[in-house]
């Protein structure tokens, strides 16, 4: 196996993260996402009736960081061979990424507590689904960061036939932008600033979605034009 055949599973790698990600989320039936503004008795009653389903599906979402990290990876290994890119730019990416990944594992976790004991007294239950779904929808700011940098890399590139189309920054630019409205997630419990509302929960994942689709196909992409410039014929 070479270097070639490595970073292509690097970038099929983060389908799979994504695809057990959401998953994760339509087994443990939370989509459409349960709305704060439900009662104590509502969402205790959700993980009494889901217990085990949402236990199984959890592991799956945390199982989705770890494929997640390679295409992280892969893209700061891509972003060092852009001509007159600072590495600080693809250091910035790699660092973000890795705490990106992070919430793969965290709210996966969190929710395996709450659903863990569904018997335990009813406030805690009501306070750890608060505390997972916070988790879950409210650290945008590594996602951000992280397609900012790569943005600013590719329109910095300065070589004749850049590694990657200028449409792809503006697009990490809108998909960047996507996440924001998720900063008022704490003062809403209804309405389209609510963690599952269309602008924290729906606009922002789709946008994940259609930035996770551009990506693997133009890393895929980069990958190949490498291979062809190092004379290496794709089996």
């Amino acid at each position: 196996m070479n270097r070639f055949h490595v970073e292509r599973l690097c970038a099929w790698s983060g389908v799979v993260g994504v695809t057990l990600f959401f998953c994760g989320f339509v087994f443990s039936h939370f989509v459409p996402p349960p709305s704060p503004s439900l009662t104590q008795e509502q969402v205790v009653w959700h993980y009494q009736t889901y217990a085990d389903d949402i236990r199984g599906a959890m592991v799956i979402f945390i199982v989705s960081g770890m494929f997640v990290a390679p295409m992280f990876g892969l893209i700061s290994a891509q972003m060092k061979r852009m001509e007159g890119v600072s590495p600080a730019l693809s250091y910035a990416q790699l660092c973000a990424g890795a705490t990106n990944a992070m919430f793969f594992f965290i709210p996966g976790l969190m929710f395996v507590v709450t659903a863990y004991r569904p018997d335990r007294n009813p406030e805690l239950t009501f306070l750890l689904n608060d505390m997972s779904w916070i988790f879950a929808v409210l650290p945008w700011p590594p996602a951000f960061i992280q397609n900012i940098v790569f943005a600013l890399a590719i329109l910095t590139d300065k070589s004749p036939t850049p590694l990657f189309p200028r449409w792809l920054a503006y697009l990490n630019i809108w998909v960047s932008l996507a996440y924001i409205p998720g900063g008022l997630l704490p003062f809403f419990k209804s309405g389209p600033f609510a963690w599952n509302g269309i602008l924290v929960f729906w606009l922002a994942g789709t946008a994940f979605i259609l930035w996770f689709g551009a990506m693997t196909a133009m890393l895929l992409k980069a990958i190949k034009r490498q291979e062809r410039e190092a004379g290496v014929t794709h089996q």
